[in-house]
């Protein structure tokens, strides 16, 4: 059988009836969340100009440890497999990219992974710098900060704040064209709930973007770090793996998701 094509009426009052539907939806979810009977979901998206890139660095195995006394965060560090065939290992990822929506421009993240309650490795956030203010879930909000991510005609430059008044910069070459890796799923499924590190969660939904990625691999080898920051007595001085995202993805969160219970 073939489909009977709507008609130019029809469609006209379907789009009506839908947009008239989905607003009185929106006004009940904005009541039950001012009530505090219902979650809030904003959406933000990460940019894929620049692409957004992960510097994933090995926790030095004698320093895991001194490492999770230093970060001082509620719940145990997790071993992770970040690309598929990786054996999982303690990890800490710098991420820099741009966003929009939620918030604005350039910022950089340093961030683990932790075993939440049920025993599922996430990510949890250690610290962030943002080229413009914006809301975060430690603060309230993050004042801005040195991130900064310029792609020139020879590679890529990232420098981005760090506690203690240190800083992180780093060389990168262009991502290549012909060397796309997969993201584990471990790596991926982290996300679904994003830590910091008073213990408070961000529940995040995402697109295709991130659950199956078009990723480039850039050879950790050809990656000239200058500075680690106050990181650096705690990792290998290269990256075990570095990634840059070749599409978009888009989010919609439900920030402090969890700040009911704690």
């Amino acid at each position: 059988m073939q489909p009977v094509p709507l008609s130019k009426g029809k469609r006209r009052a379907r789009s009506a009836i839908k947009r008239f539907l989905y607003a009185q939806l929106l006004i009940k979810d904005a009541f039950m969340v001012a009530i505090g009977r219902g979650k809030p979901l904003v959406r933000f998206t990460v940019e894929n100009d620049p692409p957004s890139a992960y510097l994933n660095f090995a926790i030095r195995p004698d320093q895991v440890a001194a490492f999770e006394d230093y970060i001082a965060v509620p719940m145990p560090l997790a071993p992770m497999a970040c690309i598929a065939g990786d054996e999982p290992y303690f990890c800490l990822t710098l991420n820099m990219y741009r966003v929009s929506g939620l918030a604005f421009g350039i910022r950089a993240e340093w961030s683990t992974y932790v075993l939440d309650d049920d025993g599922i490795p996430r990510y949890m956030v250690v610290e962030a710098e943002c080229e413009k203010g914006t809301l975060d879930s430690v603060d309230l909000f993050t004042v801005k900060g040195l991130a900064e991510y310029e792609v020139l005609a020879d590679g890529i430059r990232l420098r981005c704040g760090g506690e203690r008044g240190t800083e992180c910069r780093a060389q990168l070459p262009l991502p290549p064209t012909d060397a796309p890796v997969h993201a584990d799923p471990m790596w991926v499924t982290a996300n679904d709930f994003i830590y910091w590190r008073n213990g408070v969660c961000d529940r995040t939904f995402y697109d295709a973007g991130l659950a199956n990625p078009r990723m480039q691999a850039i050879d950790p080898a050809t990656v000239a770090i200058d500075d680690l920051g106050h990181w650096t007595p705690f990792l290998d001085p290269l990256p075990r793996s570095v990634v840059a995202f070749q599409d978009p993805i888009t989010f919609a969160m439900s920030p402090w998701w969890n700040i009911d219970e704690l």
